[in-house]
């Protein structure tokens, strides 16, 4: 029990972030936030759904540049590279960056679309388990 509270303490960290992106607005008076349903829907999707879509989708968020690797110089190879004219390589200083914002524009989507995508996952599970 100790496990899981920590694992969901843990997510809703991991989402604090975007969160502050998604709910801050900068007005005349400074910074703050607004009391509408959007962010009724934002603050109950990230306490309610981002912990369990995290856990439940969390291959979104693994670091996989094994695939990627170009050279052993620590050189990484994305995959859209060869749909341009030039290949563009890079090193081991901007992966940090690259995945922060791939995780960051994950945690966005997971929390913006958190329950639409929790209630497709559930009806898909209930769905085929009245199959079997």
């Amino acid at each position: 029990m100790r496990k899981r509270v920590l694992r969901y303490l843990l997510s809703l960290i991991y989402g604090a972030v975007p969160m502050m992106i998604l709910l801050n607005w900068h007005t005349q008076n400074g910074w703050r936030i607004s009391i509408t349903p959007y962010t009724a829907w934002v603050f109950l999707s990230w306490l309610l759904c981002y912990p369990w879509l995290r856990g439940k989708l969390g291959y979104l968020f693994l670091k996989s540049d094994k695939d990627r690797r170009m050279a052993s110089n620590g050189v990484t190879s994305y995959p859209w590279q060869y749909a341009i004219g030039s290949t563009r390589s890079v090193g081991e200083i901007f992966r940090f960056i690259y995945i922060f914002g791939e995780h960051l524009l994950v945690s966005f989507l997971l929390i913006l679309f958190g329950p639409l995508v929790t209630c497709t996952l559930l009806l898909m599970t209930l769905l085929k388990k009245g199959h079997d």
